[in-house]
Order: structure tokens, then sequence, then C-alpha cells
């Protein structure tokens, strides 16, 4: 069960932001702007590199609804899974493998980033712009992945299957009278979940 008592097991990241939306509501619209907008990278990759740096941290909730996502665009669990495991051996191209190298390093030893490393990704043929895209989307997932772990919303199977559905169909955005709707999008959430456990 998460750690606050406005949250329960039913609970994902918009009950967070939506409880703090002054400080926490900016985030919908940098999140649409990064992982939707204009890039060298599909929707598909994006998705899947915010999946990989989760699953680097073992965030429970980020993995399991990123890779949800990314299963929507048409990557395999198993992919994810051989990502995490080792990038070296992944069935991913050649030329994306520094890219997961540096996320990787990104993730778990920021300090330790070198021109090196940089180099390596312009050596496989991506843009300054390029790596910058990779970056802003690891530290966006490293943040997530903290606040998530850090109120004690892990998720489940039901959970993690809605919003997969839910952010490949509509992205990030959300509505400026969300507060408005609220209740009737919690309503309408909770009856999908409960019928997804049902049936599975």
């Amino acid at each position: 069960m998460p750690f606050f008592h406005y949250l329960n097991d039913l609970s994902d990241i918009t009950d967070i932001t939506w409880n703090d939306r002054k400080r926490l509501g900016p985030l919908d619209k940098a999140s649409q702007a990064i992982m939707r907008g204009a890039s060298a990278f599909t929707s598909k990759q994006k998705e899947t590199f915010a999946a990989y740096v989760s699953g680097l941290n073992a965030c429970s909730f980020c993995y399991g609804t990123h890779a949800a996502v990314a299963e929507n665009f048409g990557v395999s669990a198993t992919l994810m899974e051989s990502l995490v495991a080792d990038i070296d051996t992944a069935p991913v191209e050649e030329k994306e493998k520094p890219l997961f190298h540096y996320l990787k390093k990104l993730t778990l030893s920021p300090a330790r980033l070198t021109q090196q490393d940089a180099d390596k990704v312009f050596a496989a043929g991506w843009k300054e712009q390029d790596l910058q895209d990779v970056i802003l989307i690891g530290c966006l997932f490293n943040f997530y992945n903290r606040l998530l772990d850090g109120h004690g919303i892990k998720g489940n199977p039901a959970i993690f299957h809605y919003a997969g559905a839910h952010l490949h169909q509509r992205g990030y955005s959300v509505p400026w009278f969300i507060g408005a709707i609220k209740s009737f999008l919690w309503k309408r959430k909770f009856k999908i979940l409960r019928a997804f456990e049902a049936n599975n």
C-alpha cells in the first residue's frame, strides 16, 4: 500500500500530480514535449528508453507501465527484459546500443560520464540533439521513478494495462480543467481496472 493517506492500491502518478497541481502540473506539459515532441526518435523508441531506465531502477510502477506502453507500440516484453539484463546481447540495432549504455551510466553512475561516452554515441551516427533527447528522457524517468517509489506506489498488472493503453493513445497531456472532472475519471478508471482484474 502507498505511504500517503490520499493514495490507495489503485493509485497512479496522476493521483500524486493532481494532489499538487501548482508544483507538479507543469510536468504534464514537459513530459508531452519530451516523450511526444519532434525528435529523431519515434514514440516507440522513447517509450523503450523510459521503460529501460525504470527497469534499471527497479521501479515497479514505471517499468510496468512503460513496458506496457512500449508493447502497445510493438516492443516485446522479452526485448525489454533482455535490455535490462545485458545491452550488448539484446536484440536491438547496434546503432542504438551506445544510447542505452549512456542511459545506464546516466542512471546508475552519472558522475562517471565522460566525453568518451558521448563520443561513442556520436560515432554511431547520432547528433548532439539526439543525445540531449535521450538525456531528457533519462532525467525525466529517474525523477518519476523516485516520485512513485517515494510515495510507495507499486502498481499492478491492471494499472499497467490501463496506463499503457492510455499513454499509447493519448500521450502525456492533461487538460486544464482536470480538477472539474477528476471524480468522473477516477470512477471510470476504477471500473476499467476492476473489469480487467475480473477477466485476468
